[in-house]
Formats: C-alpha cells, sequence, structure tokens
C-alpha cells in the first residue's frame, strides 16, 4: 500500500504542482507565458514528427503516409516555433472565428433535425455564440488578457483540486492500511 501511496505522488504531485504554476504564470504574464506554451507545444510537435520520420525508416511499417505526416508535423513545428508571436496573436482570433462557426453550424442543425423541444434555447446560445465569436475575432486584444486570466485560473485551480484529491485519497489509502493491519 505505502508503494502505491509513493506511485499516487509521483503521478499526481508533480502535474498539480505544474498546473498551479503555469496557471499563475498565465494570469501574471499572460504574452510570455502563452509564448512559452507555444514553444513546448512545437517542440513536442517536432519530436512527433521526427518520430514519424524515424519509424518510416526504420519501423517495420514503410507506409509513405507516416512520411508525409512526419515531414509535415515537423514543418508545422518549425514554423510554429520560429512565428510564436504570430501564433500567439491568433489564438483568440481563431477562438472567435471557432465560436462563431459552432454558432452557424448549431443553427444550421436546427432546419435539419426538424422540432423539438427547447429549440428556442439552441437559438439563444447560437446566437450568443456567433455574436461573441465576431466580437473576440474583431477585437482580439480585449479578449486575449481576460482569455488568458481565464484559462491560468483554471489551470490554478485545477493543480488545488488535484492536490486536495490527492491528500484526501492519500488519506483514505492509509485508513484501508490500518484497517487491514487491525483485523490481523
Amino acid at each position: 500500500m505505502e508503494e502505491t501511496i509513493k506511485r499516487l505522488h509521483r503521478s499526481k504531485l508533480v502535474p498539480a504542482l505544474i498546473s498551479i504554476v503555469f496557471g499563475i504564470a498565465l494570469i501574471l504574464a499572460r504574452r510570455s507565458a502563452m509564448t512559452v506554451a507555444v514553444k513546448i507545444t512545437a517542440g513536442l510537435l517536432l519530436a512527433g514528427g521526427v518520430g514519424c520520420v524515424l519509424m518510416y525508416l526504420f519501423g517495420p511499417v514503410r507506409e509513405p503516409m507516416m512520411l508525409g505526416v512526419g515531414v509535415m508535423m515537423a514543418l508545422v513545428a518549425v514554423l510554429v516555433w520560429f512565428n510564436d508571436d504570430m501564433v500567439v496573436d491568433l489564438f483568440p482570433i481563431l477562438t472567435g472565428v471557432g465560436l462563431a462557426c459552432n454558432g452557424l453550424s448549431n443553427m444550421a442543425s436546427l432546419g435539419v433535425a426538424g422540432y423539438y423541444k427547447g429549440k428556442w434555447l439552441v437559438i439563444l446560445f447560437s446566437l450568443i455564440m456567433i455574436v461573441g465569436g465576431i466580437l473576440i475575432a474583431f477585437h482580439p486584444k480585449f479578449v486575449e488578457d481576460a482569455l488568458m486570466i481565464y484559462i491560468g485560473a483554471g489551470y490554478a485551480v485545477n493543480g488545488v483540486f488535484d492536490l486536495i484529491l490527492l491528500h484526501q485519497v492519500k488519506d483514505a489509502l492509509l485508513n484501508i492500511t490500518e484497517k487491514v493491519k487491525d483485523r490481523s
């Protein structure tokens, strides 16, 4: 049981602390934290691309698609790495476009689905998403700070909850261990 608790600590403690630190960094230094997150994403993308190429070259399966995907991933990673400011600037714009498209998609599905209860709620929320998405896309700087603070708070709260959960699970495991010892 003690090994289980140690394993639990190793698997939950570090990610929880990283989540808290990243969340606080996003709140306090939004631009820098986003740039670091983009660089990390580019590095992971590059590693995945190189991995695909290596699997094609040295692996048992020689699918040309594997080589193509690997090269494309590596190229995108290099582009993202050297244009990290552009990616950070595009993030809120893409979020706005995505929200507007999602709202339009929801409205379009109403015509296909026919009448059902709660149709007015779908229309209302779809319109909110469309208008909100357009506002975000055309005023990204206004939304960028709010979005980063929200995401940062989410990471920080997630890390704190993970630490609380870790503590509760550890206590529960220790109580179970004590009960088993008492029965013996």
